[in-house]
């Protein structure tokens, strides 16, 4: 599972409702999460890591920019919480600790994500081996004859995953298991001698796999 909290704003503020989305107050020892990217449709889960909270205020960011109360959990002691936003929603902000609270963390999962995974790696598990599944995703690519170089690319970050020179027609790669689920990927061929034009295939989907098998 990937968490998806990426830590917390700073100075230390706490959430109140003001109709705007934007009611913040400094409070030492108050936490709220930096924005956490979602997607509409999809099923996340969090809870408080740590110790105990009291508190789950939420402002909706959304794609247009403007900011939303999200009112749906009510303050008091806490365990889980479910979220799935709307259309318009593209981040969430979490407040999750008072001053007096003694969790020291969030955990924000992609159900939608994980169950997917989960899925696939019990279909194409045919051998028990007795350990625990590893899920990730697997790229196969076959090449062409006149490429002399490979490059794979996030195409959300455009952070480079894998660079070779090219040696045989055929190549494996593993990677994150992310990339086994949404068309994250980018992969370019180039020529050293320009002779042939690079070539460009983008929205790619690798293939979940278990590297426990």
């Amino acid at each position: 599972m990937t968490n998806l909290f990426v830590g917390d704003i700073s100075p230390d503020s706490y959430i109140f409702y003001n109709g705007s989305g934007t009611g913040y107050l400094e409070s030492p020892g108050a936490k709220t999460s930096l924005p956490i990217e979602v997607t509409p449709g999809r099923l996340y889960r969090f809870y408080p890591v740590g110790g105990s909270s009291s508190r789950c205020r939420c402002v909706e960011i959304l794609n247009n920019g403007a900011r939303r109360d999200y009112q749906a959990y009510p303050d008091g002691n806490w365990t889980e919480r479910d979220y799935s936003p709307s259309q318009d929603v593209s981040a969430i902000q979490i407040y999750y600790k008072s001053p007096s609270d003694t969790v020291t963390g969030l955990n924000f999962i992609d159900v939608t994500i994980d169950s997917f995974i989960a899925e696939n790696i019990l279909q194409t598990t045919t051998v028990k081996t007795g350990l625990t599944a590893t899920p990730a995703s697997k790229l196969n690519i076959d090449l062409d004859p006149d490429a002399e170089r490979l490059i794979i690319l996030d195409r959300e970050s455009a952070k480079r995953l894998y660079y070779c020179k090219v040696s045989a027609p055929f190549i494996e790669i593993i990677l994150p298991a992310k990339y086994g689920v949404d068309p994250l990927l980018t992969c370019i061929i180039l020529d050293d001698n320009l002779a042939y034009t690079g070539g460009i295939l983008d929205g790619v989907i690798a293939e979940i796999t278990d590297l426990s098998q």
